[in-house]
């Protein structure tokens, strides 16, 4: 029977020989036996420390806003770190949706229910100016576990993502993509939304100062 304090010391051997890979995956199996079905052991991850951003995405700060993302128990590396990356740019996106949602709003020009029409444009194009800017930065950690189940051990991977994006470049990027739309709003002929779209400007340049 394994003490408490040998299986503490079996799960470090573990992550030790799953980190080093010399055979770890074999070597992980063994040193798990005794473990009961259902535990979980952290065998490789990426340097350092799970940063604090996954549980708690750090404020505005330093000119820079941040969108996290994250998805765990997945087989496949790859598609982990592809959704986590997608939901944090799901998260500047509906970021971006409720700025529109607070112009609109605020506003007082006629037509609202024909103006919500250009909101998933706006978020669209907003979002879209982000990335074809390059400005955002990406940071990543994942952590591969080793999972002990009725047959032996399984494998999944954890993934995380944060972006970092100058807040001017935020702004900018709304801007021009309320460009884009006054544009299609002109040859629509859809006045209220002209109208709507130069106070949204004007709005946002303040906000900016």
């Amino acid at each position: 029977m394994t003490r408490p304090g040998d299986f503490a010391r079996l799960l470090a051997l573990g992550a030790v020989f799953g980190a080093l890979g010399c055979g770890g995956a074999a070597r992980v199996e063994e040193l798990y036996e005794e473990a009961p079905v259902g535990s979980e052991m952290i065998v490789e991850r990426s340097d350092g420390d799970r940063p604090d951003w996954i549980t708690e995405p750090p404020d505005d700060d330093d000119g820079m806003k941040f969108f996290s993302g994250g998805e765990e128990g997945y087989s496949d590396f790859a598609v982990g770190l592809r959704m986590a990356k997608a939901e944090a740019w799901q998260e500047l996106g509906e970021s971006v949706l409720g700025i529109w949602s607070s112009l609109l709003q605020a506003s007082e020009v006629g037509g609202k229910d024909r103006l919500q029409q250009y909101a998933r444009n706006f978020q669209e194009l907003a979002v879209k100016e982000i990335t074809l800017s390059g400005t955002e930065v990406e940071e990543r950690y994942y952590e591969k576990v080793a999972v002990k189940t009725t047959y032996g051990v399984d494998y999944h991977y954890n993934a995380f993502v944060l972006l970092r994006v100058p807040e001017q470049e935020y702004h900018m990027a709304q801007l021009r993509a309320l460009e884009q739309l006054r544009n299609r709003a002109k040859q629509e002929r859809n006045a209220d939304a002209e109208e709507f779209i130069d106070e949204a400007i004007q709005r946002l340049n303040e906000i900016q100062g």
